[in-house]
């Protein structure tokens, strides 16, 4: 009975850790999160086009102005205050995430996604960002883990 508690509580922690994942809306295509290295991080899960050359472009804006932060679209130059201290790394199976080394938000800021024409908004209030947490990136960068839920389940019924 105390293995059943064990594996019963661990399939609801990774369950719950998996609700971002499972539960992707409209809202959660855009997150962001602050690493522990004081790392500002926006992931970006627009899926690109097909048959398209696959443009990004990360922006904010606070107000009426906006902000380019990074971009691969040719002609296009960031803000020279990020051009050396940003980088985008592709994620698997789509999406992008951009790194802003050193970087907090410092009022109510909206964050633009752009990929292949389409745009997606978040807007982030000051006090509401959370700290990206390790588990949950390695949940959200392998999408084949939200199969060992139900399996999970399978076997704890089995046990019974």
């Amino acid at each position: 009975m105390n293995t059943f508690k064990s594996l019963f509580g661990w399939i609801l922690v990774l369950g719950v850790l998996m609700i971002p994942v499972l539960c992707q809306d409209e809202e959660s295509i855009i997150t962001v999160c602050q690493e522990e290295d004081n790392d500002f991080r926006v992931d970006c899960l627009l899926e690109p086009k097909p048959n398209y050359h696959t443009d990004y472009e990360f922006s904010m804006s606070k107000g009426q102005k906006e902000i380019i932060i990074n971009t691969n679209i040719s002609g296009i130059m960031p803000e020279p205050r990020f051009r050396h201290n940003t980088f985008v790394t592709e994620l698997e199976p789509y999406g992008f995430r951009l790194t802003i080394m050193s970087f907090t938000i410092s009022e109510n800021t909206t964050f633009i996604c752009k990929v292949t024409k389409i745009q997606k908004t978040l807007f982030v209030e000051l006090d509401s960002v959370e700290p990206c947490s390790a588990i949950s990136v390695f949940l959200l960068g392998s999408p084949w883990l939200n199969l060992l839920v139900p399996l999970c389940i399978l076997q704890l019924w089995e046990a019974i």
